[in-house]
C-alpha cells in the first residue's frame, strides 16, 4: 500500500509575520498596476506634442458608458494601393503633416518613423483600397449638458486637441465643436 507524504511546511499553519508580508506585497502589487495605468495614460500629456485633428462626432451617449462623444477622425479611414496587406490588428504609424493648424494624413507606416510626427494605431478592418484603423482617442468624455447639446447638433464638424507622446501614442484633451450647439 502507498502512503503519500506531505511536507512539513504544509502542515504548518502560516505566522502572522508571513500573513503581513502577503499582505503588504499584494498591495504592493495593485498599487504598482494601478501606477502603470495612470502614467501610461497621461505619458503623452507630460512628453507629447500637441496636434488638432478634424474629426465629425458619430454617437454622443451611451446608458452603458455615460456621456461621451464617439469621433470620427479623418485619419480612421487611411487610402492604400489594393496590392499593399495589413492584417487585422497589427500597428501602423501614420506620418502627419500640418495643414492651416489642422493635422492631416501624410503617409502610412508599418515601421515606426525616424522623424516628424505620426500618431501609433491598429489596423481595424480592411476594405478594397481603404484601411480603418483605431488610435485610441476615439472617444471623448465630457458633461452631460455638453453631450446633449453635441446630440441635438450632430451634424457639425469639430476639432480635438490631441497630444502625441514621442512613441506615436495619444491622448485626447480637449472638443471643440464648430456648430452651434458648442
Amino acid at each position: 500500500m502507498n502512503t503519500m507524504t506531505m511536507p512539513d511546511w504544509l502542515h504548518k499553519k502560516p505566522g502572522k509575520r508571513t500573513i503581513q508580508i502577503g499582505l503588504i506585497l499584494t498591495l504592493f502589487f495593485q498599487l504598482t498596476v494601478l501606477c502603470v495605468e495612470y502614467l501610461g495614460s497621461v505619458l503623452p500629456i507630460w512628453t507629447g506634442e500637441e496636434i488638432i485633428l478634424k474629426t465629425e462626432p458619430v454617437d454622443p451617449r451611451s446608458l452603458f458608458r455615460g456621456n461621451f462623444v464617439r469621433l470620427n477622425y479623418e485619419i480612421n479611414r487611411i487610402p492604400t494601393e489594393p496590392q499593399t496587406e495589413y492584417k487585422m490588428g497589427s500597428l501602423i504609424y501614420v506620418s502627419l503633416v500640418e495643414s492651416q493648424g489642422i493635422w492631416q494624413f501624410d503617409k502610412l507606416n508599418t515601421a515606426k518613423p525616424h522623424q516628424g510626427t505620426y500618431i501609433r494605431g491598429r489596423v481595424r478592418r480592411i476594405d478594397s483600397g481603404t484601411v480603418r484603423a483605431e488610435y485610441g482617442i476615439e472617444a471623448f468624455f465630457m458633461p452631460k449638458e455638453k453631450a446633449l447639446k453635441v446630440q441635438n447638433e450632430m451634424g457639425g464638424q469639430a476639432q480635438v486637441r490631441v497630444f502625441v507622446a514621442p512613441n506615436g501614442k495619444a491622448r485626447a484633451v480637449g472638443f471643440k465643436c464648430l456648430g452651434e450647439a458648442c
